[in-house]
């Protein structure tokens, strides 16, 4: 009898403000919104599915997320959330595997013409995100980093984006440099230009 009250628990702890991204379906490069009632903050994210460099399936999403709290304005005539203005409190890089996909190594690096950038190195502001609700025990299936709004900006107009997710190589598309140009712009962080 206490399995269900606790499994309830589990669940509404795992809808949070980070989680938007798993709980609303949206195809990779689409730029979504979810404002939290109860938590009174919006979140803004894209997902993207990059591809390794040498032609082989994704296997990891990369989404970026940025954090608006305060309470949303409404739309005057339908009542629903608007899309929220000024900068976000927090934008964040977050590396999670496919399904069915155990990760190599805890690793969230781009690599940005040349010039490399490890989210999870020294100094740096991650999150090891756990393998599973109520699990102690086990390894850790995916990071989440902060990430600066100029390393985001850079990101959207890099020559080449390649980088390493999890421990698999990934290479950024034009299109997902694209989908992060919307995202920044979404997110109050208009990119810079070519």
């Amino acid at each position: 009898m206490i399995a269900l009250p606790l499994a309830l628990s589990l669940l509404l702890l795992a809808q949070t403000p980070g989680s938007g991204w798993a709980m609303v379906d949206a195809p990779p490069g689409e730029v979504r919104r979810l404002y939290w009632e109860l938590h009174e903050t919006t979140e803004v994210w894209v997902r993207l599915t990059p591809g390794d460099p040498g032609g082989g399936r994704p296997l990891v999403n990369v989404v970026f997320q940025a954090f608006f709290p305060g309470r949303a304005r409404r739309d005057p005539y339908s009542g629903l959330p608007q899309w929220p203005s000024g900068t976000p409190a927090r934008i964040v890089a977050r590396a999670e595997p496919f399904p069915l996909t155990v990760i190599r190594d805890v690793s969230l690096r781009l690599v940005l013409d040349g010039h490399a950038f490890d989210l999870i190195g020294p100094g740096s502001r991650f999150t090891l995100l756990p393998c599973g609700a109520g699990s102690d025990d086990c390894a850790p299936n995916g990071v989440e980093a902060d990430l600066d709004p100029s390393l985001l900006r850079a990101l959207t107009v890099a020559r080449t984006v390649g980088s390493e997710a999890l421990g698999f190589p990934i290479q950024l598309t034009a299109a997902d440099q694209r989908a992060l140009a919307d995202f920044a712009a979404r997110a109050g962080l208009a990119p810079t230009t070519r």
